[in-house]
């Protein structure tokens, strides 16, 4: 129960550690909650103890381990226990999740829809559990966050989900990104990666819905005209084999570079290094990538497609993720015209400053009051 105008806020962290972007999500929006925040109660939820101890001095924050084998149980069985041992108010899951059993308000966070738009470029497993346990969620919460209006409105048209209970809340380039003016260390993480020092940037995994089949063609057309090779900052995930296959056939040997999870220190630097940023991608809710070259001074090429257009505003060029043509010309632009370049790095800036954790922690904490007060 709501005790006057203070809200008892549960948050679930499990996902504290992941280094991936549910990871990065979980660490922002917590830190930016609690240093918006100096009414309401926190109770942090961790499954890791290890994890514990990031906000010892806010007095208004508990952080409890909750001890579980394997998340199911820890969503569903333990959270539940320590929800009605702590009487919180209203249960935030920074994750695709809710606790079933638990007896208050419920949050959850959507995420990203492109198993329900792109389904075929998804493994069966994560397939069943979006056609399945996930819906359930989403139909339960009392609260859905939305990335994107574009998400928000995918599940309200392919799952039929109350619009009223779901709340567009856009995300924020994580603070680490920024434009790097110290040259030494430049050098040398070209050095450390053996990197040529003119390159395309492509960040994310290799697997069907990304597009990095289509990106290689593409450059490999780039290349007849421009001496440019193309970094991959992210690993092989599934079905990459075709891709990879496709750097000998097209002449791209020595010219592609796979380096597997960067960290974002360094992450950092390759964005500062690069000419552009290359995202093709199939279908995104709202991505992150845009956000990021934008802060560190780096051009855009990104698909028109789904939640893309919210992130990069007017600072990308927009390409059909289908058409290699367009997308090496897109690139080739930006290369072979100081303009265009110059003037999408201004629209980066600008485009960067339209979100922050602080806007995104306030739209949150508003929509966690709104839920917590209803009856």
């Amino acid at each position: 129960m709501v005790r006057g105008n203070k809200v008892k806020i549960g948050i679930c962290v499990r996902t504290w550690g992941e280094l991936g972007g549910i990871g990065v999500y979980t660490r922002s929006i917590v830190n930016a909650l609690i240093q918006l925040d100096k009414k309401n109660e926190y109770c942090l939820l961790y499954s890791n103890p290890s994890h514990m101890g990031n906000f010892k001095n806010a007095a208004n924050v508990k952080e409890i381990f909750v001890p579980a084998h394997g998340k199911w149980m820890w969503d569903q069985w333990a959270v539940p226990r320590y929800v009605r041992r702590e009487k919180i108010d209203v249960l935030f899951h920074t994750k695709f999740a809710i606790p079933f059993m638990a007896k208050c308000k419920t949050a959850m966070v959507l995420h990203g829809t492109e198993r329900f738009v792109f389904p075929e470029h998804h493994q069966r497993a994560d397939l069943w559990f979006f056609k399945t346990v996930y819906p359930q969620y989403l139909k339960q919460a009392s609260l859905i966050l939305a990335v994107s209006e574009r998400g928000r409105q995918d599940i309200i048209e392919k799952l039929g989900i109350d619009p009223l209970k779901i709340k567009t809340v856009h995300l924020a380039a994580n603070p680490a990104f920024h434009v790097i003016n110290n040259q030494e260390f430049l050098e040398n993480i070209l050095d450390q990666y053996r990197l040529p020092k003119r390159f395309i940037i492509y960040v994310g995994h290799i697997y069907p819905g990304k597009n990095v089949g289509r990106l290689f063609r593409a450059v490999s057309l780039v290349r007849k005209n421009f001496d440019i090779d193309l970094v991959i900052a992210g690993a092989p995930r599934w079905k990459y084999k075709g891709d990879l296959a496709l750097i000998p056939k097209l002449d791209l040997d020595g010219h592609v570079h796979v380096l597997g999870h960067v960290p974002h220190d360094e992450l950092v630097a390759l964005y500062n290094l690069a000419q552009l940023t290359a995202f093709p991608s199939f279908y995104e809710s709202f991505p992150a990538i845009p956000l990021e070259a934008n802060s560190c001074g780096c051009p855009v090429v990104i698909s028109r497609t789904g939640g893309s257009p919210e992130a990069a505003g007017d600072a990308a060029l927009y390409v059909d993720p289908l058409d290699v043509e367009g997308i090496a010309a897109a690139i080739s632009s930006v290369l072979a015209d100081t303009n265009i370049r110059n003037d999408l790095i201004e629209k980066g800036f600008k485009n960067v400053r339209r979100f922050s954790w602080e806007k995104t922690a306030q739209e949150t904490l508003d929509a966690l009051e709104w839920i917590a007060g209803q009856g």
